[in-house]
């Protein structure tokens, strides 16, 4: 099988070698590229794996299965207190927590099809990362008012075109398909010939933001983090936009004020330029890190 690329894995590794023999915790598991990295490299007591995605949690067990203490829950990040508890673990020693969104998503595949975060997602319009709950984006899109969704359109995904998009998608109700809305978004953004990202990006972004309340799991995550961590434990936190890089500076920078972290990186660290070169999903990805300090 062909894994998600993980990003930044030297500097994970880098700012997490002094946490070595304590227990760590990929809080975004994903397809468990930084975790493989992490227990390949590093001396570990214990791996907890958290994904919200089941489908996704069941492709990291098959790429970790030939490691030894190593939990899978399938739960979303701010969780992390119970899933302490649950493996009978007190606090730990590193928290990673990559908020991209893996390219399994994207790629269209049998557990994939209908999840509505492929552009060219012909089968349906849900991006619900866990589909236990919450409404889907088709729901909203056929439902919120035009004001309602040039909202969350310029709110999530700092979308400028945002009145325009939503009054095409009212006009063009209901919608059923991601391929529908990015065809619906193109025309609304007179948008023709090559594009370094499709012109339905931002508005996808914005949808799948605001249904799976990643912002607010976030800022509730942070916090509670920094209080889980052992003293000399280490938060670290890989964003890939404005919005989320935002709340983890602006969270870090409180824990700092509190004598409760220091942190490690004054401003953020960015891939390599080789690293960007191999893989363009790294391009926007910024990592900070703090250390537990009381």
């Amino acid at each position: 099988m062909i894994y998600h690329t993980p990003i930044m894995v030297e500097e994970v590794i880098h700012f997490f070698s002094s946490c070595a023999g304590g227990v760590f915790v990929d809080a975004t598991c994903g397809e468990g590229g930084h975790s493989e990295a992490i227990v390949s490299r590093l001396a570990y007591e214990r791996l907890l794996c958290i994904d919200r995605d089941k489908d996704i949690l069941e492709v990291a067990k098959e790429r970790l299965c030939h490691f030894p203490r190593v939990s899978f829950y399938h739960a979303t990040f701010d969780q992390l207190p119970e899933v302490l508890k649950d493996a009978g673990v007190e606090g730990c020693d590193a928290i990673l927590a990559d908020l991209g969104v893996s390219m399994y998503h994207f790629t269209l595949h049998e557990k994939t099809k209908g999840r509505g975060l492929s552009l060219a997602d012909e089968d349906g319009l849900d991006m619900r990362l866990d589909t236990r709950s919450g409404m889907t984006a088709a729901e909203l899109l056929n439902t919120f008012s035009q004001k309602e969704i040039a909202d969350i359109l310029y709110t999530y995904g700092e979308e400028y075109d945002a009145y325009k998009i939503a009054r095409a998608i009212c006009h063009n109700r209901p919608l059923r398909t991601a391929a529908q809305l990015a065809k619906i978004v193109l025309r609304a953004k007179k948008s023709h010939g090559y594009h370094k990202i499709h012109p339905a990006t931002k508005t996808f972004q914005a949808l799948r933001i605001f249904l799976n309340k990643e912002l607010e799991i976030l800022e509730s995550f942070l916090p509670s983090a920094a209080d889980i961590l052992h003293i000399h434990g280490r938060l670290a936190v890989i964003s890939f936009h404005s919005l989320e890089d935002r709340v983890v500076k602006r969270s870090f920078q409180s824990l700092a004020k509190e004598g409760k972290v220091a942190i490690l990186t004054q401003k953020p660290v960015v891939p390599s330029t080789e690293e960007m070169k191999r893989n363009r999903a790294s391009r926007s990805a910024k990592l900070r890190v703090v250390e537990r300090c009381v």
